[in-house]
């Protein structure tokens, strides 16, 4: 895990990282600042883990910023982004007390707006679309947004590009192979995203500045960011589609990209001592 290699670094840049649940009460004088690092339980409860944020944010630095976190929590965010110029996947959007009408796509995907790990995520094709409807039903009832999305096919054949901008550099991408296979039902875990097979791969000119564009289309700016993975694929016409932004606790993959270690702490210390007014040295993830 991204620990193994990264609290290490830290420590030789005199930072202590102390890993810690969410809903801890953290503050000073015991800790200068927080970094989320794994925390995609928060789909549980994500109003509690929001205001666990601004909580912690009101005692001391977090990053990222909580207004980013409740933002990013959403999927609805690609709304947002779509609107500001950034190409994303079509998305049928289903609020609740609302049906899923007709669908356009031959193969699609359905998932909540509020999700991690591919949980309650399943893949459908053809028709009719009974099982599709059941499985948005299930999702708005308890007071949930479904999305509704085509399948790309160039997930199948080359996965997903996931771009690692850190401390305002594109840092190393990492290619993921897609996890929904047609029928299977929807899982009520984190298992898919847990079992997804993961490598290593070269960030191109034109995955960077893709991700670039993205990062500067979130609310404020990039340069709020400490970390972010901007989630891209092919879409028909071979161009790149962002599938997702990951603003709130993105796995690192450090393992792939053990050579980044140091840059990476070295990002994470830089933003400590600017957001902690250059004192203390223990932060928290």
């Amino acid at each position: 895990m991204d620990g193994d290699l990264l609290l290490p670094a830290l420590e030789q840049l005199g930072v202590t990282g102390i890993p810690t649940g969410w809903g801890a009460e953290l503050g000073p004088p015991e800790f200068d600042g927080a970094v989320i690092r794994t925390a995609s339980d928060y789909i549980d409860d994500p109003a509690g883990f929001r205001a666990w944020c601004v909580r912690t944010a009101s005692r001391m630095p977090l990053a990222n910023p909580a207004d980013i976190v409740t933002w990013n929590s959403d999927k609805r965010y690609l709304r947002d982004l779509e609107g500001a110029g950034v190409a994303t996947v079509p998305t049928l959007w289903v609020e609740p007390g609302e049906s899923l009408g007709a669908v356009p796509w031959g193969r699609f995907v359905v998932k909540p707006a509020v999700s991690a790990g591919a949980r309650s995520s399943a893949s459908y094709s053809g028709s009719p679309l009974t099982r599709a409807r059941e499985h948005v039903a299930a999702i708005t009832a308890p007071g949930g947004v479904a999305m509704v999305q085509p399948h790309l096919p160039a997930i199948d054949l080359e996965g997903e590009v996931g771009v690692y901008v850190i401390g305002g550099e594109v840092s190393h991408a990492i290619r993921k192979a897609g996890v929904l296979r047609p029928g299977a039902p929807p899982t009520s875990d984190l298992s898919l995203g847990h079992r997804q097979r993961v490598v290593p791969d070269l960030v191109g000119e034109e995955h960077a500045r893709f991700a670039r564009a993205v990062l500067d289309r979130v609310p404020g700016g990039a340069d709020r960011l400490l970390y972010a993975r901007v989630d891209v694929a092919r879409g028909e016409r071979g161009e790149l589609l962002l599938l997702e932004l990951e603003c709130i606790e993105p796995r690192l993959f450090l393992e792939h990209a053990p050579a980044r270690a140091g840059a990476v702490a070295a990002a994470f210390a830089g933003w400590l001592a600017r957001a902690a007014g250059g004192v203390g040295h223990n932060g928290c993830r």
